[in-house]
């Protein structure tokens, strides 16, 4: 920075003059950081509200748009540690159920080989295993998925394991106890394995502890009665009686007679009961949840584009904040944050999108229902859309009303959830258009972030230039006093000359 000797001859204060002439200048590039300043509180704002409006989407709009929110059934098992329940479309009443045998996974452990040593780097020609032999692989129920690994000087322990994994088995050699673990990558008969070598008998597999893994050990197992020895359990299917009825399966999971059944353990020959019965409750009060949800948003929204005018309350520049108090300068500052959304387009837009999903009118079985149809309403219009169960104790406006949902729940299940998540699956897609990318915003974004971005920028740039050409500004201001001052210097220079030769 230069160092400037001014009013020298003047007696003027140079830098108090220039400071009040670059005031004045700088009003645009203040103007501008205000402008800056308030674009970044709106974009906030919008941030805050597109986090809600995801929110809504995510948590509530995606999952009550499939008919399986809406079911009205619950299962309850007598004895949840042996078998758990979900209803899905079953009928009410009571299932007798017995576990004779859970489905499990072909399993193999290996002899002990520790005292050898060997680590997964081992070579397996170190091992005594033969170059040039071939190792096969067979997977499912017929064993007809074949896959066949040849051995050369170069194969280590670690590249067998890679190559079971390949074959689609879980596979491992664990150092620390000189095992192989070998095991099918799902439970039941169909993801049984075998694994042979055509080596010469004390060349192949034994050498690793495992030995040729036959069909027959496949489907007996083979139990171990010494660390020397390989111990293989089987693969079995899950087998169960419900209600008289033999059924099998390769997994613990059954869907059977509407029931989803997750099996845990086997029970005796009693076995256990299961009831279903209707859960029309807890539907109910999942609508609810969504309806208070999407009604707290709505009148956020509402509120904010209705919000009252700041017309007069124009962004503090630093020295007038000075000139306030901290409690001041906050109460200005929200008036003008409360308004920044008012009669905003955007959220207009969104508004009238989602009042005109949920007004969607859905066809079942040749007839029209909309939410209206089962006591879903809007209110006075003054609320602008909100809605109401007609008949809901925490509803005062419409307690007195019949509940003609909870009704429908009861009596017409499948109907409310066909409607529902077609008016839900029209809300899905609604809101998922208004966040689609364009050119103005990114994706998953209900507003113009990218818009904001590139006015922000436009101002940041402004800001910038304003700063050069101040700066220019100012030096032009001394130059100009400099000049001032230099000429006075000289005319007082002549008058003490003429003065000298006038005595």
């Amino acid at each position: 920075m230069a160092i400037r000797m001014s009013g020298m001859v003047s007696g003027l204060d140079t830098d108090a003059i220039v400071k009040e002439l670059m005031s004045a200048q700088s009003m645009k590039k203040t103007n501008l950081e205000g402008q800056k300043e308030k674009l970044q509180w709106k974009k906030d704002m919008w941030g805050e509200m597109n986090t809600k409006l995801y929110s809504l989407y995510t948590d509530k709009v995606s999952s009550m748009r499939l008919q399986g929110s809406y079911l009205t059934k619950k299962a309850t098992s007598s004895d949840e540690t042996k078998v758990k329940a979900t209803a899905n479309n079953a009928i009410a009443g009571s299932y007798s159920i017995s576990v004779e045998k859970l489905a499990s996974s072909e399993y193999v452990t290996g002899a002990s080989i520790k005292e050898n040593g060997y680590t997964k780097k081992t070579l397996l020609s170190e091992t005594g295993m033969a170059s040039g032999q071939t190792i096969t692989i067979k997977t499912g129920k017929e064993l007809d998925n074949v896959t066949d690994i040849t051995i050369d000087s170069d194969t280590t322990i670690q590249d067998l394991i890679s190559r079971f994994k390949d074959a689609g088995l879980n596979a491992n050699f664990d150092e620390a106890s000189g095992r192989f673990y070998i095991a099918a990558k799902g439970t039941g008969e169909e993801n049984r394995f075998t694994v042979e070598s055509n080596a010469v008998a004390g060349e192949g597999l034994e050498k690793l502890g495992l030995g040729n893994i036959t069909e027959d050990m496949a489907k007996n197992g083979v139990s171990a009665s010494s660390s020397n020895e390989m111990a293989i359990v089987a693969a079995s299917d899950a087998s169960i009686t419900l209600n008289g009825a033999k059924i099998t399966s390769n997994s613990n999971t059954i869907q059977a007679n509407g029931l989803t059944l997750d099996l845990i353990g086997t029970t005796n020959s009693d076995g256990i009961k299961l009831t279903v019965s209707n859960n029309s409750e807890a539907v109910y009060d999942k609508i609810k949840d969504f309806i208070k949800g999407y009604n707290e948003l709505m009148t956020e929204m509402y509120e904010k584009y209705n919000a009252p005018s700041a017309k007069g309350y124009s962004m503090l520049t630093s020295e007038q904040k000075e000139a306030m108090t901290d409690d001041q300068v906050k109460l200005w500052e929200d008036k003008i944050k409360d308004s920044l959304l008012r009669r905003d387009d955007t959220l207009n837009s969104l508004m009238s999108a989602f009042r005109s999903a949920m007004q969607t009118t859905v066809e079942v079985d040749g007839q029209k229902y909309s939410l209206s149809s089962f006591g879903i309403v809007t209110g006075n219009y003054k609320e602008n859309g909100l809605l109401h169960i007609e008949g809901d104790a925490d509803d005062a406006d419409f307690l007195d009303k019949n509940n003609t949902l909870k009704s429908a729940l009861e009596s017409d299940p499948d109907t409310v959830a066909k409607v529902l998540s077609g008016v839900m699956d029209k809300l899905y897609d609604t809101m998922s258009k208004k966040m689609s990318t364009s050119s103005l915003s990114s994706a998953l974004t209900f507003y113009n972030d990218k818009q904001m971005k590139t006015q922000s920028d436009s101002y940041e740039k402004q800001i910038k230039n304003w700063e050069t050409k101040l700066k220019d500004i100012e030096d032009k201001y001394y130059k100009q006093f400099s000049a001032m001052e230099k000429a006075m210097a000289n005319l007082q220079t002549q008058q003490s000359q003429l003065a000298g030769m006038f005595g």
